[in-house]
């Protein structure tokens, strides 16, 4: 017997379950309004031959077998119901042992035949439709006509969570008459999903982006999509997550060459503002638009963060900064300021400016990247710092050796600063 397929489930509280995919499901009525009630006049049903054929014929894997109550055709009574490669089919007065083995066998023929085929002349007889599915009159299906393309939509489809937090972040500050629809690339796992994505808003962006980390044929019904916004007019470009060039996405898309290289470097680069530039240059340059574009701006690996200011150095926090008040450090990744994540760190820094202190947000790669002996971000504490939070986990940067050494010869880098650390 084939092997079981298996899809992987994540259940309400976060755990993730290989859940085994059955072929088939077998239910019988047992105990409720008729079926097998001889209390009722009813023919007894056999139960215990169900379960007995089904782990005989070892079937747990592939037929999931129910002992239930009504099924629904109570006038019939002793009612069974097989569900198989998408088809019902049900059986009624299933009152004796060899009505129940030869469904049994029946459900055996169809899996070694690889598909539903139409029960034996001995269980025909017993076998009815309860749904009217194959009989009902079809209605012509009434198509609603296209909505019109938005020329001021843009579609942003992403693998990566973070640039759906940075588009977030970013859509306070897009410029008026721009609107940005995100979408998550993870959520399509099929290529009916991708059938039913390009409808609604998605149909509307006069602008499709994908922002892929891996190859373009990884995407479910990426074809389907092409085909799609093709037939629509929509403008569609591929981008890769990782930076690279790639020139099968630049074949895969419809933008000029200089397009797609500026909106990677545009991407890569991150952040909110890198972001909001990004969106007005592809607007520009493929919708003809005038809102007028910046540069990429690369962020380094540590700095200052000031949240009114793209790229701050250390001399503008000086210049807004009140010299009589002590200042309290911040010290957070660099991945949360790339992200756009960074309102705890203004939450943060509003609390400390309440309590008297001048707030200074320095942001970091890794504690690991050592500058003359200390971690780089060190550079941009000043000299007045009383004291440091770290929002950094467990990186505390160890400025000694990673060798054996005596108790308390090997301080890390943020004990020798001499001040509190929280």
């Amino acid at each position: 017997m084939a092997t079981p397929y298996r899809q992987r489930v994540t259940r309400a509280d976060g755990r993730v379950i290989n859940l085994t995919q059955r072929r088939a499901h077998l239910s019988y009525c047992y105990g409720a309004c008729c079926c097998g009630r001889a209390d009722r006049g009813y023919a007894p049903v056999p139960a215990e031959i169900y379960k007995e054929e089904w782990l005989q014929r070892k079937l747990r894997n592939t037929v999931h077998l129910t002992k239930g109550g009504c099924l629904g055709p109570c006038p019939l009574a002793n009612v069974a119901c097989l569900e198989f490669d998408g088809h019902s089919i049900f059986f009624q007065s299933v009152s004796q042992p060899w009505q129940i083995r030869m469904i049994f066998d029946y459900i055996e023929t169809m899996i070694r035949a690889d598909c539903f085929l139409a029960p034996p002349a001995e269980l025909a007889v017993f076998a009815f439709e309860f749904y009217d599915w194959n009989v009902r009159p079809r209605q012509p299906v009434l198509i609603a006509p296209d909505a019109p393309i938005n020329a001021n939509l843009i579609a942003f489809l992403t693998h990566a969570g973070t640039d759906l937090m940075t588009l977030d972040r970013a859509r306070e500050d897009l410029p008026r008459g721009m609107d940005v629809l995100g979408f998550p690339l993870l959520s399509i796992a099929s290529e009916e999903q991708m059938r039913a994505a390009p409808n609604g808003r998605l149909a509307e962006a006069a602008v499709v982006m994908l922002r892929i980390h891996g190859r373009i044929e990884a995407v479910p019904g990426v074809e389907l999509l092409r085909t799609r916004c093709r037939e629509r007019g929509q403008r569609l470009l591929f981008v890769s997550g990782t930076g690279e060039l790639d020139p099968q996405m630049l074949q895969a898309g419809d933008v000029p060459a200089r397009v797609l290289e500026d909106t990677t470097r545009y991407l890569l680069c991150g952040g909110p503002g890198n972001l909001i530039e990004c969106l007005k240059h592809l607007s520009d340059r493929l919708l003809l638009t005038s809102f007028g574009y910046g540069e990429p701006q690369a962020t380094p690996e540590h700095g200052v963060y000031l949240r009114e200011m793209q790229g701050a150095k250390l001399e503008d926090w000086e210049r807004q900064a009140d010299p009589s008040k002590p200042v309290a450090a911040i010290l957070f990744y660099r991945a949360h300021l790339l992200s756009g994540n960074t309102r705890f760190i203004d939450a943060l820094a509003d609390a400390l400016s309440a309590c008297g202190l001048e707030p200074l947000c320095v942001f970091t790669s890794s504690l690991k990247e050592q500058r003359d002996g200390s971690p780089a971000a060190f550079a941009f504490l000043v000299a007045r710092t009383r004291v440091v939070i770290s929002t950094l986990s467990f990186a505390q940067g160890d400025g000694g050796t990673a060798q054996a050494v005596q108790s308390g010869t090997n301080l890390t880098a943020l004990e020798k600063l001499g001040i509190p650390i929280l």
